[in-house]
């Protein structure tokens, strides 16, 4: 991953305050199934390696479920989605690629911490442990399909803004 720069003074507290005090959208949890034919394989590889189905790995916030719009300045002009995870204490995300970075053209994966690293919030790149970074960090992925993954192992909930650019 490659750092972009640091984006602190963007982020708003009020955003972080509604995301700790909201649930957002488990995935997956009580056997949910995956969207796409890439992520089920993936799903479905995690499974029997004993991930339990039926867990709630993450909380996925984005457009439909926040009162607040993202709009990244270092950004300007290009098409993008973003979410929003949060993990709480013993969530983990098994090692995955973005189904949607697949099929759509020219994308580009954004990653940013929307809090300073704490001890056990911990972000897998490739065979990389993202550790001390920062409220704002903004890294891009070398290339949208690499593998990752993360893990909260702490106390406070793990929030991170995602950002997928397309053509």
């Amino acid at each position: 991953m490659n750092f972009i720069g640091n984006y602190k003074n963007w982020i708003q507290q009020s955003w972080i305050d509604e995301l700790l005090r909201s649930e957002g959208c488990a995935r997956f949890k009580e056997g949910q199934q995956p969207d796409s034919p890439s992520m089920r394989e993936q799903y479905d590889r995690a499974i029997k390696a004993g991930y339990d189905p039926n867990k709630a790995y993450f909380y996925m916030f984005d457009k439909t479920n926040v009162s607040f719009e993202i709009d990244p300045p270092w950004l300007e002009g290009k098409k993008y989605h973003w979410w929003i995870t949060k993990m709480l204490p013993g969530n983990c995300m098994p090692i995955h690629v973005d189904p949607h970075t697949i099929y759509e053209q020219d994308s580009n994966r954004y990653w940013m911490p929307l809090q300073d690293y704490t001890g056990g919030h911990f972000f897998v790149y490739k065979d990389v442990v993202f550790t001390e970074y920062k409220q704002g960090d903004v890294f891009v992925y070398e290339h949208s399909q690499a593998s990752h993954g993360a893990v909260n192992v702490s106390i406070p909930p793990r929030l991170v803004l995602q950002i997928s650019t397309y053509a």
